[in-house]
């Protein structure tokens, strides 16, 4: 009698069991990432609305001059409703790493990696969005009771990163001078 074959005719069933498994769980994995880019999406129509379309739609951002431009897989584009709400980018202006928003004295930064665990399943490879948070501190003397910092947190991984992080990125404001982002923190 063949071992071999004994082996594998009882293996075969296990094996398709349990790759039967990992795939349902990967898909439960993407329909969650999928939800989580939608919201994180939604809420840039909520605070940054396009003139026309949706941040859901756009394929490219571009820095046109002073403008951000949002590019869907038609061709067509459109800009911010509000343009002044463009502050800074990371990049070339055809193809930034990196787009910094602000409204209200919210700060919300878009980053790109089309090679990123986000951004490569992504049609924009929009990688994350993070938002300016300022946590009041109150600590020592009454002289120095309040002191502010702002941390980034992140829409689309879990986790916080620290203000020292913000300080080490370089941006370019839209008039092309350098964007401090130690004025971002600060506030």
């Amino acid at each position: 009698m063949n071992m071999s074959i004994i082996k594998s005719n009882q293996i075969q069933p296990n094996l398709n069991s349990l790759i039967a498994e990992e795939v349902l769980a990967v898909a439960q994995v993407n329909v969650a990432e999928h939800e989580k880019i939608a919201n994180a999406k939604q809420f840039l129509d909520r605070l940054f609305p396009l003139n026309s379309g949706s941040h859901q739609d756009v394929s490219s951002y571009v820095v046109y001059y002073q403008h951000l431009l949002a590019f869907f897989a038609d061709g067509s584009h459109s800009g911010l409703r509000q343009p002044k709400q463009f502050v800074a980018f990371n990049g070339t202006k055809d193809a930034p790493c990196a787009i910094v928003l602000q409204d209200l004295g919210c700060h919300v930064e878009l980053s790109f990696d089309r090679s990123g665990m986000i951004g490569a399943r992504d049609v924009a490879n929009l990688e994350d969005i993070q938002i300016g948070t300022s946590l009041n501190m109150v600590v020592g003397t009454p002289e120095s009771r309040s002191a502010a910092s702002r941390h980034w947190l992140s829409l689309l991984h879990a986790g916080m990163s620290s203000a020292n992080d913000t300080q080490d990125k370089l941006f370019t404001a839209k008039d092309g001078s350098d964007y401090n982002l130690k004025s971002i923190v600060n506030l």
